[in-house]
């Protein structure tokens, strides 16, 4: 029962008993009665009253918290920069992206020598260079597994990932890619994708990657 339910009643009661009279003892200890219950409806309606008045300010303090919190995280949001992206078959890099092409497709084992079968891999790679990356350096790292080199006539595994690369950046360079944006790079066996611990986990780990990023100050070329 709500406060004006209570105080209407309260009324309705102060006019049957002034209606009534104080001469019937028996109506005068009803109505007492009826006072004292009303009495506690109207003291159970006040403590109902101010825990809800209680729990709307809980509510209004966390709506607040909420509201801040969601600012905060807007806030937060619109600092940090947009999602990159690649073209497809390429992954986004920081300042760029990077594509990695397998040994099969582009030398015969122990070899750095372009297949023929590499020409249409490369050469949409080469368009892809010049109109996605325009501006980017393209820094090419040639990639072996951990065996060592011993019929090929290479030293070592460092020279034959070199050689790759500049296999590849020589190719780049005749089709079309401006050479003074042009890097290339051996890491041998020390940069492998996975452990050289199987035969399919050292085809993964033979292999050309091709990233197009931001000119560097180091690198002597302007933007």
């Amino acid at each position: 029962m709500n406060r004006r339910t209570v105080v209407r009643a309260m009324s309705v009661f102060c006019a049957v008993l002034l209606a009534s009279g104080c001469g019937n003892p028996k109506k005068m200890a009803d109505l007492e009665s009826q006072n004292q219950n009303l009495r506690g409806q109207l003291s159970r309606a006040g403590s109902d009253l101010a825990s809800a008045m209680k729990e709307r300010d809980l509510i209004n303090e966390r709506l607040k918290a909420a509201l801040r919190d969601a600012e905060a995280l807007k806030a937060e949001l619109a600092g940090r920069p947009e999602p990159q992206t690649a073209p497809a078959g390429w992954t986004a890099v920081p300042g760029g992206g990077m594509i990695a092409i397998e040994e099969n497709i582009l030398f015969a084992p122990g070899k750095a020598t372009l297949r023929d079968e590499a020409r249409k891999t490369l050469d949409g790679i080469v368009s892809t260079l010049n109109s996605e990356y325009s501006n980017k350096d393209i820094m090419v790292f040639g990639h072996t597994d951990d065996r060592p080199i011993k019929k090929s006539g290479w030293q070592d595994n460092w020279q034959l990932s070199t050689e790759r690369g500049l296999a590849v950046v020589r190719y780049l360079k005749e089709h079309g890619v401006g050479p003074d944006r042009l890097v290339a790079a051996g890491c041998g066996e020390f940069r492998p994708r996975v452990a050289n611990s199987s035969e399919p986990n050292r085809l993964s780990n033979r292999r050309v990657e091709i990233f197009a990023i931001e000119a560097q100050p180091r690198t002597g070329r302007e933007k």
